[in-house]
């Protein structure tokens, strides 16, 4: 499924977002992981002129090449005003898990479509009924991607403006704890998002702007609202809490890369927080010095995750940084490192 995701890098990359903007020049250099969808919407309140700095930057091959350090050029837009001040977080929360400029950040588009393991998924207010609306003789289609026109069942009279935009939320497999075998919930992923753009008396054609995992017949929608900041520049060293990794946002991994999301059984009633640390490690072994002594070599953290948002006992994570070869799976236990301030 990972080159599903790589190929799907329509608009963006996952693995976060920070801006500076240079007034005079119009100019923005790009962080680790910017996406033009968020950049439109910062400079110039509303997502939908992404393609517009594609075409201003002829050098960028596809937005999925977008390179830490280069600089890209804002181009003016008739009846647009271009913000020009410096980012503020009154966008969304874009902080670096360690203050220092070299780390990942995460994005408000990460954090927006983390995906939960709950029992008590959000309300529907919307549901996808048809697949590639816009395509004679394609009703055998099963799934969509992003471009593809898809109808939902709600329009003007449920009170759907034009260029609303919605989550598309997928319900997939029931989760049981790895270690009681107590049934936490349903994995309920975000398969994309989509964009209204014509609608009638009671339903609506949208288009899929962002998709992760396929989106088919059957997946609800929600409104698409901007998420709460996670502010992890400043923390605390913890300790006593272990939880597991229950499932990853992306459905046919068996297992978990930098920068890949995934669901922990620990939340809000464990005391967790987004931007809490946690760490998965090697765990040291006894061995037999020289001296003829059992010594307990130390354990090594080999995997870092962050938490992007809390249920009442689970909570979503994304992976910052890994360095062994056999990466996450399922099962793994991870141990707090640091709480927020």
């Amino acid at each position: 499924m990972k080159s599903f995701t790589v190929s799907l890098s329509v608009l963006i990359l996952l693995i976060g977002a920070a801006f500076s903007v240079t007034t005079a020049a119009r100019t923005h250099y790009v962080r680790y992981g910017d996406t033009l969808w968020e950049l439109s919407i910062y400079y110039y309140n509303t997502p939908f002129h992404w393609e517009d700095i594609l075409n201003a930057n002829p050098f960028i091959e596809g937005v999925e090449y977008l390179q830490p350090g280069s600089e890209l050029i804002l181009p003016d837009i008739s009846g647009v005003t271009i913000t020009s001040q410096a980012y503020n977080s009154g966008l969304s929360g874009i902080y670096t898990t360690s203050g220092t400029s070299s780390r990942p950040l995460i994005s408000s588009l990460t954090l927006a479509t983390a995906g939960m393991v709950t029992s008590n998924p959000p309300d529907a207010v919307a549901y996808i009924i048809a697949l590639n609306v816009d395509e004679v003789g394609m009703s055998f289609v099963e799934e969509v991607y992003p471009g593809d026109l898809v109808a939902l069942d709600i329009g003007h009279d449920q009170g759907v403006a034009l260029e609303s935009v919605y989550k598309i939320y997928s319900v997939g497999e029931e989760v049981r704890h790895p270690q009681t075998g107590i049934i936490l919930g349903n994995v309920v992923r975000v398969a994309g998002v989509c964009r209204v753009i014509e609608t009638s008396l009671s339903s609506s054609i949208a288009m899929i702007e962002h998709a992760y995992i396929p989106v088919s017949v059957g997946d609800y929608l929600v409104p698409y609202t901007s998420t709460v900041p996670v502010p992890v520049l400043g923390s605390a060293v913890a300790e006593g809490i272990d939880a597991y990794v229950l499932a990853f946002r992306d459905p046919d991994l068996g297992r978990a890369y930098s920068y890949d999301v995934l669901y922990i059984d620990k939340g809000t009633e464990d005391g967790l927080t987004s931007g809490d640390i946690f760490n998965m490690y090697k765990y040291g072994n006894a061995v037999l010095s020289p001296s003829g002594e059992t010594v307990v070599t130390p354990d090594i953290p080999v995997c870092e995750l962050i938490i992007l948002g809390t249920r009442t006992n689970t909570s979503s994570a994304m992976i910052t940084s890994i360095s062994i070869s056999d990466l996450v799976h399922i099962g793994d236990r991870i141990e707090l490192i640091r709480k927020q301030l």
